[in-house]
């Protein structure tokens, strides 16, 4: 990235992110169920990113793209937060990674550049997913993989007719996300995140789900058990990735591939 790119923030200092509700950072006890579940996502991207060139839209804290840089040939996170981008450029650094101030809506970025566009945990943030599923469309190569992760409606805003989390705009159940994805793609598959080892253990204990029990834990279980035991041991392991009973994936990870050209269902 050139220098001018690294000089593009509105500020030329920022303070230490802090948590908004909105992004999730690594490092911080309280909120590493909801890292790993993350982690474990950007985790399952690294043998389709390795060798290629890869973009990451809505890269928050940089922890994600920076992990994909490791594998890929290059790989670049965009953010529209000046804060997460000013933060992922001081704090993580590979001569293959670079972080853009952009908005995701309008990249600025040449057609067909990308061999794997991912975005994670960001469609249900925005105003105008469709006009993102196609700028991000059109950066992906032909041939090229886009992948796009979100929660299940039904788990994370259970019995309910809008978002519970206040920074979402659309949430998806499985067959709604099945058709947001197959409008921008001919190919698409879509697998889920589900619990595994403790976390599969303490929803069969506690007879119901823990991305939703964590959100109203008793607070002395949560300040001498969860808090300081509990949520700090969770790691990728504690969440597994399979394609059956998708209604009761914690989140949708979507894939669709775009067609090469003159290929039958190739958009336009």
């Amino acid at each position: 990235m050139s220098e001018a790119a690294e000089n593009d923030l509105p500020q030329e200092h920022y303070p230490d992110l802090i948590l908004t509700g909105e992004r999730t950072l690594p490092g911080i006890r309280e909120e590493n169920y909801w890292f790993q579940r993350h982690l474990v996502a950007y985790r399952f991207l690294l043998p389709m990113a390795a060798g290629k060139r890869v973009l990451d839209l809505g890269s928050g804290e940089g922890y994600g793209t920076a992990l994909l840089a490791s594998v890929a040939r290059e790989a670049l996170g965009v953010d529209l937060a000046p804060e997460a981008v000013y933060h992922a450029r001081r704090t993580y650094r590979r001569p293959n990674l670079h972080f853009l101030y952009g908005d995701i809506y309008d990249l600025g970025l040449e057609d067909a550049s990308f061999d794997l566009v991912c975005s994670l945990q960001v469609v249900e943030h925005l105003h105008r997913p469709e006009r993102f599923m196609e700028e991000a469309r059109r950066v992906l190569k032909p041939g090229g993989l886009c992948v796009i992760t979100t929660p299940n409606r039904l788990i994370i805003s259970p019995g309910k007719d809008s978002p519970v989390n206040p920074f979402h705009i659309r949430e998806y159940d499985c067959r709604e996300f099945l058709a947001f994805m197959e409008e921008f793609y001919a190919r698409v598959e879509v697998k889920g995140i589900f619990h595994a080892r403790l976390l599969r253990l303490h929803d069969l204990l506690r007879r119901r789900n823990f991305s939703q029990y964590c959100l109203e834990l008793p607070p002395l279980w949560e300040r001498f058990f969860y808090r300081p035991v509990f949520i700090p041991l969770l790691r990728t392991g504690d969440f597994k990735i399979r394609g059956d009973r998708l209604e009761d994936a914690l989140d949708f990870i979507g894939l669709g591939w775009k067609e090469l050209p003159g290929t039958d269902g190739d958009h336009v």
